[in-house]
């Protein structure tokens, strides 16, 4: 096995473990319990003809289908499995379901996805990686107040630091804005990141990671011609996706999407990178929306500043939700959600298509995804369409940039750099 390899657990669409593959890490074998995600996964990182593929030494004793972490940390033939994989894995990753944690839900601590992190840290306990990342969203830091955890005085994130330093890791909270690393939406994530004590030595992990990360970002930026003054935008992102000429969609009988326009930016022009004579961008189907939906989205492009409509706009015009944006060119999104129809287009009566999305994301436009298109009904929340593999996914850009500043921090540590004096404790 490579010397820089992983493993990714809540694997969802790929989005971190494509963007490790970029830095130049190797998997060993990812986890995802859901058989839509996981086919986006293994069709685009694990095949043999996956067109991202760095998962070579999948190991035999793990059948390439979809799993849960609980199958896998609780069976005693996989953990067996697991130990013996014990000191041979660099780095073990994740970003566990953030539903529970997220300001913009209902923030319920017993929502038993709230501790599937502990799963996770018991996977590092067994396989005593030299590093570990844990990703999530902000509320991951906040205590359970109104539906608190039961038996739990103190935040996830923190109670998962306190098992952490426990197992013999130096742990540190790290907040990052993925635009900060050329992704054109302002997503900002809480990194809980361990590194062996054993191998660093007392150290303040978390400055040590904020200033590295600081140093790849600009560095990434720069190395695909993005702006480093300011965040890639909107109009950077998709405006070669909003053409003219309507066709039918060759995946959706019934449905219409539109040709490339040309690349016009370096963003547009990386993201189409290993897509050279494609006609048609994929997942890019146009709603059939009704008319009251073309005329909010019309009345609103014409009305309203860009950015977030009023309540009072929205109420006036029929939406009952009270969460929509006009999609601005000049500035990066906001959060993006799994809610394609949150965000309507900047010039055309619709919302973003889901390409449009993965564009937002920094998914580049050959990287396929599969399962239904949408959800709605029952369902919903439980099975994970494309558009929830999307929204729910770490920007590539994000994870690549957190390869390259581990692989730094790596050699940095193992040469005994003196510029890590300044980060001793």
């Amino acid at each position: 096995m490579s010397t820089t390899n992983y493993i990714d657990f809540f694997a969802g669409c790929g989005g971190l473990s494509l963007g490790l593959g970029w830095a130049g890490w190797s998997g060993v074998f990812a986890i995802e319990k859901d058989p839509m995600a996981f086919k986006t996964f293994t069709s685009n990182l694990v095949n043999e003809d996956a067109p991202y593929r760095h998962f070579t030494c999948w190991p035999a004793w793990l059948t390439k289908q979809p799993h849960s972490i609980e199958e896998l940390v609780d069976d005693d033939a996989y953990a067996a499995h697991l130990k013996e994989l014990a000191g041979k894995v660099l780095l073990v990753a994740g970003g566990p379901p953030c539903q529970g944690f997220s300001v913009a839900g209902a923030r319920n601590g017993n929502d038993p996805r709230n501790l599937l992190v502990f799963k996770q840290i018991k996977a590092i306990s067994m396989l005593k990686p030299v590093f570990g990342i844990i990703e999530n969203v902000g509320g991951f830091e906040r205590k359970f107040v109104c539906r608190p955890i039961d038996g739990m005085t103190m935040s996830v994130a923190s109670e998962a630091v306190k098992q952490l330093e426990e197992l013999g890791y130096k742990v540190g909270k790290v907040v990052i804005n993925a635009a900060d690393f050329g992704v054109p939406q302002v997503r900002k994530r809480v990194i809980l990141f361990s590194i062996r004590e054993d191998f660093c030595g007392e150290m303040d992990v978390a400055r040590l990671l904020t200033d590295i990360l600081s140093e790849v970002g600009m560095e990434q930026r720069a190395q695909f011609g993005l702006a480093t003054d300011r965040y890639v935008n909107v109009g950077e992102a998709i405006s070669d996706l909003a053409g003219g000429d309507k066709v039918p969609d060759p995946e959706f009988p019934g449905y219409e999407t539109c040709k490339y326009r040309p690349a016009q930016s370096a963003y547009q022009k990386l993201m189409r990178k290993n897509s050279p004579g494609e006609e048609v961008p994929s997942s890019h189907r146009f709603n059939r929306h009704s008319k009251k939906i073309v005329t909010l989205c019309e009345t609103a492009q014409r009305t309203q500043p860009p950015g977030r409509l009023s309540k009072e706009f929205l109420y006036a015009n029929g939406c009952h939700s009270n969460k929509r944006f006009v999609l601005d060119t000049e500035k990066p999104c906001s959060t993006l959600t799994t809610a394609p129809e949150e965000l309507i287009h900047f010039n055309q009566p619709r919302v973003v298509t889901l390409r449009e999305m993965a564009r937002l994301q920094s998914f580049p436009d050959d990287y396929t995804f599969y399962g239904r298109y949408t959800l709605n009904g029952p369902a919903r929340g439980i099975d994970v369409p494309r558009n929830a593999q999307i929204g729910n996914a770490i920007p590539p850009l994000v994870g690549r940039a957190l390869g390259l500043a581990l692989m730094r921090i790596y050699g940095l540590v193992t040469n005994q750099d003196p510029r890590l004096e300044k980060y001793r404790t």
